[in-house]
């Protein structure tokens, strides 16, 4: 499912998963810093006020992209006239800052629990879920993963392997 990316420059209210709020006269121009990556198609022109921050300038460090009623909004100006080229690098940053951010929770949760108990609870009941030997995964680890695919989770659960062992 891709992202439906619509831009403001009026005043009116538009309907959309992100919007580029280019409105008004900028107040800066900075690059926009939008899960740890550079966003080359747009450039951030100020800062975005309430919701919760998820992105900021690269020079300026102030909030340009927020969540804001289930919404991402991004307080900057299209560089690309094309829209399409527009919503696939966000939607691919926004996807990959998410998964990322799950794996970096799962990774911490199990070496802290590998440091306590010379093993890790929740890697074990990860790989018994994958395996079909339970039907649910712990709470602590529905938290972290969400509704996620058993693919998307096998595949974290292969990097963590790998990774830790």
């Amino acid at each position: 499912m891709s992202l439906r990316v619509v831009i403001r420059r009026g005043s009116e209210e538009v309907e959309g998963d992100v919007v580029i709020d280019a409105r008004g006269p900028p107040q800066f121009y900075d690059v926009v810093i939008l899960g740890g990556r550079e966003l080359k198609s747009l450039i951030a022109i100020a800062p975005v006020e309430g919701g919760v921050t998820i992105g900021v300038g690269k020079f300026t460090k102030k909030p340009v992209a927020a969540v804001i009623d289930g919404r991402v909004v991004i307080r900057a100006e299209p560089l690309s006239l094309y829209i399409d080229k527009i919503e696939s690098e966000i939607s691919e940053v926004l996807k990959w800052s998410r998964e990322g951010d799950e794996y970096k929770r799962l990774k911490e949760l199990v070496i802290s629990e590998r440091r306590k108990y010379r093993h890790s609870p929740t890697l074990a009941a990860l790989n018994k879920y994958l395996r079909g030997e339970v039907d649910k995964l712990p709470t602590h680890v529905l938290d972290i993963v969400g509704e996620m695919s058993r693919e998307k989770l096998e595949k974290i659960f292969e990097k963590l392997v790998g990774e830790i062992y």
